[in-house]
């Protein structure tokens, strides 16, 4: 993964932590099929979560000697980050309602 992705997952990381569902400090990891969160993680961890899996992720990899692994890996990670960050949004604003 190169680091231009990993300083990206950190920014994103960064922004969610301060902007996405403020005041709330255990973040939803995971939902049911029926949308009802299976469980939460304290709000650092849940949005550090994927960066500290894509350097785990590429550190295992090196070790491996898979580094032509690193952009496909960096970048489904990525998207899953967002993915996540997008459902959070979602979820705290039906908490509002």
């Amino acid at each position: 993964m190169s680091l231009v992705i990993l300083a990206v997952m950190i920014a994103i990381g960064g922004f969610a932590y301060l902007r996405v569902a403020p005041g709330t400090s255990a973040i939803p990891m995971q939902w049911s099929l029926r949308g009802e969160v299976n469980w939460s993680a304290p709000r650092a961890a849940a949005f550090a979560f994927v960066p500290g899996l894509s350097v785990a992720t590429c550190a295992i990899f090196a070790a491996s000697g898979m580094i032509a692994l690193f952009a496909i890996t960096g970048s489904v990670l990525l998207i899953c980050q967002i993915v996540h960050i997008l459902l959070v949004r979602r979820w705290a604003a039906a908490r509002q309602m």
